[in-house]
């Protein structure tokens, strides 16, 4: 329902009730006043009745003495005149109109008859008995009285008065006949319906009645008989004879509807006023409601337009009341909706820095491109590579403004991407259509030439080293979200290979999903022991002796077999998780070099650790419950790390590397020659070996330059007090030219791969007693003989 309507109704449903509560009121006033009028009405008429009655009764009376009194009618009553007595009655009876004059004898019987009735079975003949002797018969001779006595079936109202001379000689019966005439007259007179009823053995019946014909049964309902009143007629009835043979009551009446029919004019009145009242209010209320619900239906519609984003809609509504004002605050509303939208707007699909599009609105603009490709669609993710050591050694305003000049570059050229975004810190994404015969790797080599220069940020040149991950629709993903998501993979694996470009692969996927759920299974595999070392020896390359054994983790997976470390380590290492598993190989390597050191073959055992472990402040608690809990000492456990654990922040990592040097343990650096920490940290370093990269192993055998840089390596190590260890020696020559080059230690397959404990301890034991000890002797023309030559200083003199 419309407000318009309900506003309407609302008055005229008000107003209704109000003029329904009046009208019942009045109604309910209007009867109960009828029916106190109407009670009042027949307590008068009761009261006139009675003087009615009293009047007659008074004339009659007065009457009778006159003609009792008169002397001659006195002398015609003692001489027995019967037709002085006649014309006496007659006229006596003509002068007062009474219907009904007698003279009767003490004994009853009647002398003489005058008036209307005479004759007509209201009076007997002449020497008959009265029809009246019984009433006479009632008192004393001497004495007036007064009756209503019933003659066949008729009423009178009667006086009876003794004739003296100077005793009772005779009576004067004399009266007024109730008869249809005078009982109208009486309904006249009190203004009501009169009934007179008598008794008789089958019930009550009217004799004379005011009554319409036929209505007289109404009246008699009052006085009895088990009949049900007449609810319509009111009445009130007066006994006037119980004393005679046929009693005989005066019934005043009066109807309940006539009574009302004032009132109800009254109420006919009220209730056209009220229609009227009502059709007038109805028109009032409608225009009041549609006067007030036509601007309110603007404003909605200006809000509906709001609402649906449209801030363009006209509201112009020149009105000085309340609506008016609420108009004008719509309308300014309206205009701080409209700037707050668009900063909303700019907010959700702008990056704030960059200007360039966030990843919501590049997720969207590329599943737009791809719903209506026409042909392949490249997807580009361009991350800056240590992009955090720009912020936390220059500051964080330096590298808002890499990121700012970083974005410039990739507008420059257009050409490259018709979108670009910014969609994490040091993340930007773009995608462009491949036009045809268009490779994906020349589009993503053209995004890295944009960061060849370096930027400059306060006449400071810092070199951007980005990294880019492809990908292309639909051969990879026709999903915005999944080609996205398909571009990050490659650039983690490009990061991951030391890469700048990589191209997304389906394995990528597979791979990261396996590595999802080996991360969700470590913790089970610590717990149930399913973690095991795989140890490879390390020899004397002078002796031949073993010294000691390279740690190295495997995971005997329940269903996916042993797993090597390139399996779960690197994603582990991401995850924050390599801590937990430092904390296990340095438990699980201190006790096997304590098992060993008990049995009486004592190897040094080295366990790796990562540049997160150095970051890790309860590294030295761990180192120190380790040992503590396997007895053993701490020259019989060393922990390698790479260059690379020293690059973050070098002073912190020289700090954790002296409190671990503290518990005697070896401190050896992994993949020398690899890294670019500065060689200054080396002179401070508390290391105790170097480990030379197997790639610089694996090539002295056709380089005479790798050798000279092992030899360098090697004497570098010597002159400051270190030991130096070979890994990845795949043959004996080279061991022999690692030997000749004074290296210390070797390790690698030409000794033995990685062995499970069992495989270990039963390796050791066949090399004990192949050989107490191993010389190793050079040939005779090795690589190192020919650098020698190659390098020997000329001859003086």
């Amino acid at each position: 329902m419309q407000l318009r309507t309900r506003i309407a109704v609302t008055f005229l449903a008000l107003l209704a009730a109000i003029i329904g509560a009046a009208l019942f009121a009045v109604s309910a006033a209007n009867q109960s006043n009828a029916q106190r009028e109407i009670d009042r009405q027949l307590e008068v008429g009761r009261l006139v009745f009675e003087r009615v009655l009293d009047g007659n009764r008074r004339q009659l009376t007065q009457a009778a003495q006159g003609l009792a009194a008169d002397y001659g009618f006195l002398d015609a009553v003692a001489s027995n005149d019967a037709a002085t007595i006649g014309s006496a009655l007659e006229n006596l009876g003509a002068r007062i109109g009474a219907t009904l004059v007698e003279l009767v004898a003490l004994d009853g019987r009647v002398l003489a008859t005058a008036g209307a009735d005479a004759g007509a079975g209201a009076t007997a003949s002449p020497n008959s008995p009265s029809l009246h002797r019984e009433l006479l018969a009632h008192g004393t001779s001497g004495e007036r009285r007064t009756a209503i006595s019933v003659v066949n079936g008729h009423v009178y109202q009667l006086v009876m008065l003794p004739v003296k001379s100077p005793l009772p000689v005779a009576w004067i019966v004399m009266g007024f006949a109730l008869d249809q005439t005078s009982v109208k007259e009486l309904a006249a007179v009190t203004g009501l319906d009169v009934t007179l009823a008598l008794h008789t053995k089958s019930g009550w019946r009217a004799a004379a009645t005011s009554l319409p014909e036929g209505s007289a049964s109404r009246a008699l309902t009052a006085l009895g008989g088990g009949s049900k009143a007449d609810l319509d007629l009111i009445t009130n009835s007066l006994t006037l004879a119980t004393d005679t043979a046929v009693p005989v009551t005066a019934v005043l009446s009066r109807s309940l509807a006539d009574a009302r029919a004032p009132f109800d004019r009254l109420r006919e009145r009220l209730v056209l006023i009220a229609l009227v009242s009502f059709s007038l209010t109805a028109v009032a209320a409608f225009w009041l409601a549609r006067n007030i619900t036509r601007p309110l239906q603007a404003l909605t519609s200006a809000i509906e337009s709001v609402r649906a984003g449209r801030y363009d809609a006209p509201l112009v509504i020149e009105r000085r009341d309340e609506l008016g004002t609420l108009a004008e605050g719509l309308q300014l509303m309206q205009q701080a909706v409209e700037s707050r939208d668009r900063d909303i707007r700019a907010l959700a699909y702008t990056d704030r820095l960059t200007s360039l599009m966030n990843r919501t609105a590049f997720v969207g603009g590329l599943a737009e491109a791809l719903a209506g490709r026409a042909g392949p669609i490249a997807v580009a993710i361009v991350n800056l590579r240590r992009f955090r050591q720009i912020n936390e050694c220059l500051g964080y305003a330096v590298g808002d403004s890499v990121l700012k000049q970083v974005a410039t570059r990739l507008t420059e050229a257009p050409a490259l991407a018709t979108h670009l975004a910014r969609v994490a810190g040091d993340h930007f994404a773009a995608f462009t259509p491949l036009g045809p015969g268009a490779s994906l790797e020349h589009w993503g080599t053209q995004l890295l030439e944009r960061f060849a220069k370096p930027v400059v940020v306060s006449a400071q040149p810092i070199d951007i080293d980005a990294v880019v991950g492809l990908a292309c629709a639909p051969q990879d993903s026709a999903d915005s979200e999944d080609l996205l998501r398909c571009a990050d993979l490659a650039v983690e694996r490009a990061k991951r290979d030391n890469r700048t470009l990589r191209v997304y692969e389906a394995k990528l996927r597979v791979a990261t999903r396996e590595q999802l759920s080996l991360l969700g299974e470590l913790q089970r595999a610590i717990d149930e022991n399913e973690l095991v070392f795989a140890f490879q020896p390390k020899l004397q390359l002078q002796t031949g002796q073993v010294v000691g054994a390279e740690a190295l983790l495997r995971w005997r997976h329940p269903t996916r077999g042993l797993l090597m470390p390139s399996a779960f380590l690197p994603f582990a290492e991401r995850a924050g998780f390599i801590r937990k598993l430092t904390r296990w190989a340095l438990t699980a390597g201190a006790a096997a070099a304590a098992h060993w050191a008990r049995e009486g073959r004592a190897l040094n055992v080295s366990v790796n650790i990562s540049a997160d472990d150095l970051a890790d402040p309860n590294l030295d608690s761990h180192l120190r419950q380790a040992l503590s809990a396997a007895r053993l000492p701490g020259d019989l456990l060393t922990l390698e790390l790479t260059e690379s654990g020293f690059i973050g922040d070098p002073n912190q990592a020289l700090a954790q590397l002296e409190l671990l040097k503290t518990h005697g343990v070896k401190l050896s650096i992994d993949d020398f020659g690899t890294g670019y920490s500065s060689l200054s940290y080396l002179t401070r370093m508390p290391v105790d070996e170097l480990k030379i990269d197997r790639s610089f192993v694996s090539a002295i055998a056709g380089s005479p330059q790798a050798t000279a840089v092992v030899q360098a390596a090697i004497e570098m190590g010597h002159s400051l007090g270190l030991s130096v260890v070979a890994e990845g020696i795949e043959d004996s020559n080279t061991a022999a030219d690692l030997a000749a080059l004074g290296c210390d230690i070797g390790q690698g397959y030409v000794y033995a791969k990685p062995l499970l404990l069992p495989d270990f301890e039963a390796w050791c034991s066949a090399h004990d007693a192949e050989s107490a000890r191993v010389t190793l002797v050079p040939p005779t023309d090795t690589v190192v003989t020919r650098l020698r030559r190659r390098f020997r200083p000329p001859a003086t003199g």
